[in-house]
C-alpha cells in the first residue's frame, strides 16, 4: 500500500470514529447539542461505517419507547417528533452508507490502476537491465532503492539475473535475494 493511501486509510478511520462518538454523545448527552445551536432539531449528517449496528440501535430504541410507553407520560407530540428524528437519521444514515461504498469501489479501482502501472514500470526497466552487460546492470541497481532493484532483479531473466548478482559486491547480492 503506498504512503498516500496509508494516510486516506487512517482519515477515514479516524473520522469514522469521531462521528460514532458525535452520535453517542448527541444520544446521551442531547443538551450538549442545543446549548451550541438551540434552533437545531435535527442532528448533524453523519458517516457510519457499521450501519447495520446502528439501524439495530434505531430499532432497539424504539422498542424500548413502545414499552416504556406505558409507563412513561409523554405526549403523543414528542415520540412522533423523535420517531421523525430516528428515520431522518436512518435515511440520512442510508445514504451515506452509500457514498461510502461508492468511495471503496474508486479507491479499490484507483490500487488496481497504481498496481497496473507499477508493474509496467519495472517490466520496463528489467527490459532495459536485461540489454546491459552484468557489471553495468549491477552498478545501476546499486544505486536504486533495495526493493525497486529487488523487484527489477526478479523480473529479469533468470540466467540475466545470476549473472548481474555475480557481478555484484557480495554484501549487496546477498541482500538482493534476501
Amino acid at each position: 500500500m503506498k504512503p498516500a493511501m496509508k494516510y486516506l486509510v487512517v482519515w477515514i478511520v479516524t473520522l469514522v470514529l469521531a462521528v460514532q462518538v458525535v452520535l453517542v454523545l448527541y444520544y446521551v448527552k442531547p443538551e450538549v447539542f442545543s446549548m451550541l445551536n438551540p434552533s437545531a432539531a435535527a442532528p448533524a449528517p453523519v458517516t457510519v461505517k457499521r450501519a447495520d449496528s446502528l439501524v439495530a440501535e434505531v430499532d432497539t430504541i424504539r422498542a424500548e419507547q413502545k414499552d416504556s410507553s406505558s409507563s412513561i407520560s409523554t405526549s403523543p407530540v414528542m415520540m412522533t417528533a423523535s420517531d421523525d428524528t430516528l428515520k431522518a437519521l436512518a435515511a440520512r444514515l442510508e445514504v451515506e452508507i452509500r457514498k461510502e461504498a461508492s468511495l471503496e469501489q474508486k479507491l479499490t479501482a484507483h490500487n488496481a490502476a497504481a498496481d497496473s502501472i507499477h508493474a509496467k514500470e519495472i517490466k520496463g526497466k528489467a527490459k532495459l537491465i536485461e540489454l546491459m552487460s552484468p557489471e553495468d546492470a549491477a552498478r545501476l541497481l546499486k544505486n536504486l532503492q533495495l526493493n525497486v532493484a529487488k523487484e527489477v532483479l526478479m523480473a529479469v531473466k533468470k540466467k540475466q539475473a545470476g549473472k548481474i548478482l555475480s557481478a555484484m559486491e557480495p554484501r549487496l547480492a546477498a541482500r538482493m535475494i534476501q
